[in-house]
């Protein structure tokens, strides 16, 4: 069973996903470091089995020792497995057992581009609400947490939605309930 589980050391998960909560935005060794509180010779060691792997870019510069480090959105695999970290942000964050205490019954989907692991550190985080009302909630928490604006979009059901928003829904990710056909 360990052809699924990749053996990265607990740094390297932890270097994955900084940079991808950080899309977007390049980094250099130190700064890195010193986000993650460990030593730029730790983090240098595991930065290139990454590297290997196509998930982040390393540009180093010719005259100086410097290196800028970045997530490597080019990389189809990189791009799965942000969407897999993100996912996983998610649910370690007990957002979804909020909403779902506050919203029982209702499908709870995370789509747009969060979903899809095609964001950046300037997009925002959509979730759709569907079989209820709009209801205020206090989500500085959470934005503060992600790192991105989080935007709760509420539907009374799925025929009140607009074609081309439900086919952006409906490549989401289901993360409680279900979806009525």
């Amino acid at each position: 069973m360990d052809n699924y589980k990749h053996k990265w050391t607990a740094l390297q998960n932890s270097i994955f996903r900084f940079l991808c909560i950080k899309t977007g935005m390049s980094t250099n060794l130190r700064g890195l470091a010193k986000s993650l509180k460990v030593s730029p010779t730790a983090v240098s060691k595991s930065l290139d089995k990454l590297e290997k792997e196509g998930l982040i870019k390393i540009n180093k510069s010719k005259t100086m020792n410097l290196m800028s480090i970045e997530f490597n959105r080019d990389n189809q695999k990189a791009i799965n497995f942000k969407r897999i970290e993100n996912v996983k942000i998610i649910y370690e964050s007990n957002f979804l057992e909020t909403l779902e205490n506050l919203f029982p019954g209702c499908s709870i989907i995370l789509f747009g581009s969060y979903s899809l692991g095609e964001d950046t550190i300037n997009s925002d985080i959509d979730i759709a609400i569907i079989g209820t009302k709009g209801k205020e909630i206090e989500l500085t928490k959470y934005n503060k947490l992600f790192e991105r604006k989080v935007t709760i979009n509420f539907y009374k059901s799925w025929s009140d939605i607009h074609k081309h928003l439900k086919e952006n829904i409906l490549r989401g990710i289901v993360l409680h309930g279900g979806i009525e056909l």
